[in-house]
């Protein structure tokens, strides 16, 4: 209950913590449930925090934060629902990354070409493409 009280959790996160102390499997699903009847643990809240927490701290993309989510084996659903609050923020974060951009390159001497490309391979990073 700790550990879930600390900051939020996923499933995937509780499931891995509790299989690292040497709990047997069986008990884990018990102490799951138990968690989520409680309300330590609930995937809904986990996603929302996590997306808004990803695109205000780190600046990260929609790609990226999806993959991140898929990667903590979250439901599709509850990403896709979840994602809707990043296109709220998209006019912010572009402008954001507008200005990085050109203050961060501003004084480097690249041609167009090679500038447009170390802008797509960033922005590819961040999570904006696919």
């Amino acid at each position: 209950m700790r550990y879930c009280a600390y900051q939020e959790r996923c499933t995937y996160e509780v499931e891995h913590k509790l299989l690292v102390l040497g709990c047997p499997p069986n008990k884990i699903t018990a102490y799951i449930r138990y968690l989520s009847v409680e309300d330590f643990l609930k995937e809904a809240r986990y996603a929302e925090v996590f997306v808004r927490g990803k695109i205000n701290n780190n600046k990260w993309g929609p790609r990226k934060i999806e993959m991140a989510l898929m990667a903590k084996k979250v439901d599709s659903a509850l990403i896709q629902r979840e994602l809707v609050q990043f296109n709220a923020q998209w006019p912010e974060l572009e402008a954001y990354w507008i200005g990085r951009m050109t203050k961060a390159w501003a004084y480097k001497s690249y041609d167009e070409y090679t500038l447009k490309g170390k802008l797509r391979a960033f922005l590819r990073q961040k999570g904006f493409f696919v």
